[in-house]
């Protein structure tokens, strides 16, 4: 007979009050990126606390109550503990580094949250950088409060048999043993908030991650409330899992769910920010939120939603973005619906390119575009790729116009700068690196750092990662039987060149380029003079079949090679191996097809360390290399085909490695320390950390986005809504009242030569039909033409209203061109509203160009 138990309990050992705070300090990611308060938990248990993943709850309730009681007698001990304290309480107390002149807070929102290795809410990068942002916000004191999902079995761990074939493993995750709490209500209860799914209402409790000073509440359906419907109790089962009905419920749980745990908690944020097209359908709940409260319909309340909200796309291609099929959406949006108040016909044409086409899908990139004032890709080449993919919502302006910036992502600084190398940046530059990390100036003095100390503090970071390396092998390796193990182990000779290749096996990332040719990288390998290690990892989605092949011929691969020795693969890569890879190797290797890496962060982290770079001119790289701050793999070219483009690259990382990254390393003074390496290493730290800081980051999201968003959104939400209501009416009237716009006259100077800087006048005069003139924004569109006639690089200057008698309205201005060549102009007018941030949005225009 199996008897079940009649209540469930947690057992945990006791703090002792002298130690109480280290409860206190469990409970808030803070200590995952100060290395005093990390230390007041590793001291308790070096060994358990790196085999539990940095776990600061899980040891507090597992420790002993003897070790509890040494540690009250350790003076040393109490004393740091004392000091972390009011360290602690000194950060959560000290005033904001910059003022926020809205009441309401911004709202971030993602699927994914990558905050310490110990609470695996994540599956990548996307996630990794949301903890990065969450954690700067918090240094600075902006303002913000945070959204996603808790994943009952998170992403999954890696199992890779002998073979070389990727296993999943899920595991049930124990919310008690994470530093997360749950939210209570007034009444005590945990905080149920419900959204409208076909079957009936699904249910979700409410959790809450404080990240230093910001908190992050994440949605948990795995409740007794949906104990009848199993399906909907799985609903938070899997980070990027099950089918597309499973995904479609998690993104309305996360974006409508997610608006309405800020309502329950009386947040009213000023900003929304969704870092990628996961928790779009935020907008609809916050657009009938507003149209509740404000007493408007749903259009008007969607002028303020717009205003107020800002979109980071990821994704460089188009078969990356999600995209839901129309029988589904209507199925799980049927009940909701009702309760947003919009036509079906309306609702699909936030997401779609071709507005009601019942042959295209639902694209919540789309929709996120769409709902969005603001927008933006996360380097200055992704940038250009995302406003060349999504022309299409933008078709009567050219690429360049196309309403989507860049903003480079970064790096929180002090989660992934390694204890040696801050120690060092403390003595050398001062206190001003952790104070105001994104200014250059501060990285100056990194020359002025003698070269055998800076190559000292990098050998001992080498040294830790090796011996993190050694551990892993031996806790997690599946992949090695015992044999190969003891000997992958033993070839981790402290004097070897690292290099770490570490990233999710993608198609588009190429981990087999460095494996192309197997003879060639053995000989590279095996020099015995200038012997190589190479630390592989990654993981594949569980149902990408091609990566995770990919996987498997590199695997095998390596052993037929006889390269076990030599390409180690690091099992199970999680926050933990990237935090050791970053911070200790030598190389960090890149290899994506350009242009299909979005930005990439893992490079500026050990950057940092320095660490040298070496990548294709892809994602952040492609505006960041220089001569000497890294190496770039060939010169950024595309070829005609894929197997071209690898071939070449492949070739060129091959040299690469041979003539210049290997030598370099190898090439020593007297006192064993590589100049030319060291000179290099400098060069990385001084030019990249302010760069690529998300300290940089969040001040270039708070001046172009956050800032703008929350005065227009403000304004356009005061009197119930007045100015909302006035927009929405001007834009449903502007299509008829445009058509009645004409031009009837273009005075430009008939020269076939100006010269550099000379003013060209130009005078536009228009019938304005039942526009007024000043509804009218009339541009000059000039600049450079290829040999095809067409402009490239195109500048804008607008034209001022000089003149206006009845329905006629003159125009005029001057331009210049500020270089020589084959130039040409344009005259276009656009509507204009001061509520409206860019007329490209409001999709009219009316050209006055050249015949086609």
């Amino acid at each position: 007979m199996r008897i079940r138990p009649l209540k469930v309990l947690t057992v945990a050992s006791v703090l002792p009050e002298e130690l109480s705070f280290l409860e206190r300090l469990a409970y808030n990611f803070w200590w995952s990126w100060n290395r005093k308060a990390e230390s007041l938990f590793s001291t308790v248990d070096p060994v358990r606390w790196e085999r539990i993943r940095r776990n600061p709850v899980r040891l507090l309730k597992e420790t002993p109550q003897e070790r509890f009681r040494e540690l009250v007698e350790d003076s040393a001990y109490r004393k740091l503990l004392g000091e972390v304290e009011k360290e602690f309480d000194a950060y959560l107390g000290q005033a904001p580094q910059l003022s926020w002149p809205s009441p309401g807070p911004i709202a971030y929102f993602c699927a994914e949250y990558g905050i310490s290795e110990c609470f695996q809410n994540y599956s990548g990068g996307l996630g990794v950088l949301a903890g990065d942002h969450l954690k700067t916000a918090s240094d600075v004191g902006l303002p913000m409060v945070a959204v996603g999902l808790l994943y009952q079995q998170g992403y999954f761990h890696q199992h890779v048999t002998y073979n070389g074939w990727q296993q999943e493993n899920f595991l049930d995750y124990d919310f008690s043993l994470l530093p997360i709490q749950l939210v209570r209500a007034e009444s005590g209860a945990p905080l149920i908030i419900r959204v409208e799914l076909p079957d009936g209402d699904v249910a979700a409790q409410v959790w809450k991650a404080d990240v230093g000073r910001v908190p992050l509440y994440l949605l948990d359906t795995n409740i007794a409330d949906n104990s009848t419907n199993p399906t909907y109790q799985n609903i938070t089962d899997q980070l990027y899992g099950g089918t597309h009905e499973t995904r479609i419920m998690q993104e309305m749980l996360l974006g409508i769910g997610g608006v309405r745990v800020l309502a329950a908690l009386g947040i009213e944020p000023s900003v929304l920010h969704i870092n990628e097209g996961h928790a779009a359908f935020c907008t609809l709940e916050w657009t009938r939120h507003l149209a509740q409260q404000l007493g408007l319909s749903f259009h008007e309340a969607a002028e303020i939603t717009r205003a107020q909200t800002c979109f980071t796309t990821h994704t460089p291609v188009p078969a990356g973005n999600e995209i839901f099929s129309l029988g589904l959406l209507q199925r799980y949006f049927s009940r909701y619906m009702p309760v947003l108040g919009i036509e079906w016909e309306e609702f699909l044409k936030l997401g779609q390119a071709n507005n009601g086409s019942s042959d295209e899908g639902f694209s919540m990139t789309i929709l996120g575009l769409r709902m969005s004032n603001h927008r933006n890709g996360v380097s200055e080449l992704h940038g250009h790729v995302a406003r060349t993919m999504w022309q299409s919502l933008w078709p009567h302006v050219a690429s360049d116009e196309v309403p989507i910036r860049s903003i480079t992502n970064g790096v929180h600084i002090p989660t992934w700068v390694s204890s040696d190398f801050a120690a060092l940046y403390d003595r050398a530059l001062g206190p001003g690196w952790r104070q105001r990390p994104s200014e250059p100036t501060q990285w100056e003095a990194i020359a002025t750092i003698p070269d055998a100390e800076l190559w000292a503090v990098h050998v001992r970071r080498r040294q830790r990662l090796l011996e993190a390396v050694r551990e892993h092998i031996r806790q997690r390796s599946g992949y090695y039987d015992e044999e190969h193990r003891q000997r992958a182990i033993a070839a981790l000779h402290p004097n070897c060149l690292i290099i770490g290749f570490a990233r999710r096996f993608a198609t588009y990332k190429r981990s087999d380029l460095l494996f192309r040719n197997w003879d060639r990288l053995a000989s590279i390998l095996r020099n015995p003079s200038r012997p190589v290690i190479i630390l592989l990892a990654g993981k594949a989605h569980p149902q990408d079949i091609a990566s995770k092949e990919m996987m498997q011929r590199i695997l095998t691969g390596i052993r037929n090679a006889g390269l076990e020795q030599h390409v180690i693969f690091l099992e199970d890569y999680d926050l933990g191996i990237a935090r050791a890879l970053v911070k200790g190797a030598d190389v960090w290797l890149n290899t994506p097809r350009r242009p299909y890496e979005a930005s990439g962060t893992s490079g500026m982290k050990a950057a940092l360390n320095g660490v040298l770079h070496c990548s294709v001119l892809d994602g952040w790289w492609a505006e960041a290399a220089l001569s000497d701050n890294g190496f770039t793999i060939g010169h950024g070219e595309v070829f005609a085909t894929a197997d071209e483009q690898d071939a070449h690259e492949s070739e060129s990382l091959y040299q690469l490695l041979e003539n210049d990254i290997i030598p370099m390393f190898y090439e020593r003074d007297a006192a064993g320390v590589p100049r030319r390496w060291v000179k290099r290493m400098k060069s990385a730290i001084a030019t990249l950390a302010a760069r690529y800081s998300t300290h940089r980051m969040l001040d270039e999201y708070r001046m172009a986005f956050y800032e703008p968003a929350a005065a227009l959104g403000a304004v356009l939400a005061e009197q119930q809504g007045r100015a909302a209501r006035e927009l929405s009416r001007w834009k449903r009237t502007l299509p008829e009242r445009w058509k009645t716009l004409r031009v009837i006259s273009a005075d430009v100077p008939d020269r076939g030569v100006i010269h550099v800087g000379e003013p060209v006048p130009v005078r536009l005069v228009l019938d304005c039909g039942a526009m007024n003139p000043d509804e009218l924004l009339a541009q000059v569109y000039y600049g450079p033409l290829t040999a095809h006639g067409e402009f490239v690089q195109a500048r804008v200057a607008n034209l001022s209203l000089s003149h206006v008698e009845g329905a006629r309205a003159t125009f005029e201005g001057t331009y210049t061109t500020p270089d020589s060549g084959q130039h040409g102009f344009a005259l276009r007018v656009l509507p204009h509203h001061p509520h409206v941030p860019d007329p490209v949005d409001l999709q009219l225009v009316v050209w006055v160009q050249g015949e086609q």
